[in-house]
């Protein structure tokens, strides 16, 4: 948690430093604009620059989860590392956490788990439900690849090799500490 902590600091400060490089290639760009308006080449170096629009800063987003089936008695929480892919989707790069009191030990890549061809896309969503058809795949200490989704109207899992087992409830909330 402390690692991933730091991680984030790195990129934020990194964000920083490549937006204000970004502001003073800006300024440069404008006044460049300024003294020689109608010249195609100053006209192609803001394009490049990007001047028309502002630099969209992107951070990973730490996810406190967990996944309770009362029925078949599976307990599982941890934290999800996402980064932002589009409106309302994040793409996990990274997960720990404990799988009914066994480490997770990493995240599974996408389209190896675990119906055929492999449905994990590795995507988390906004809104309810936080998970798609493809869910999110990971291993566990002991025992094979587990895949957590959502199909038909119910959240399920399935255990490589195994059947889909339905029910139970997913939650995903952004950190605190991030």
């Amino acid at each position: 948690m402390a690692r991933q902590r730091r991680r984030v600091r790195a990129l934020n400060t990194r964000i920083e430093t490549a937006e204000g490089a970004v502001s003073k290639l800006k300024g440069k760009a404008e006044s460049m604009k300024a003294r020689s308006s109608g010249n195609s080449k100053t006209l192609a170096l803001l394009a490049m620059l990007g001047v028309a629009g502002p630099l969209e800063a992107k951070a990973d987003i730490l996810w406190n989860w967990s996944y309770l089936n009362p029925d078949t008695k599976i307990t599982a929480s941890g934290t999800l590392t996402t980064e932002d892919q589009a409106a309302g989707s994040y793409g996990i790069t990274s997960i720990t956490g404990v799988w009914n009191d066994a480490a997770i030990t990493g995240l599974e890549a996408i389209h190896s788990c675990c119906s055929p061809p492999g449905w994990n896309d590795n995507v988390l969503v906004d809104g309810n439900p936080k998970l798609g058809k493809g869910g999110f795949a990971f291993s566990v200490s002991r025992g094979p690849k587990i895949n957590l989704f959502y199909k038909d109207g119910r959240y399920a899992y399935e255990i490589q090799n195994g059947p889909e087992v339905f029910g139970g409830t997913f939650v995903a909330t952004p950190s605190s500490a991030q």
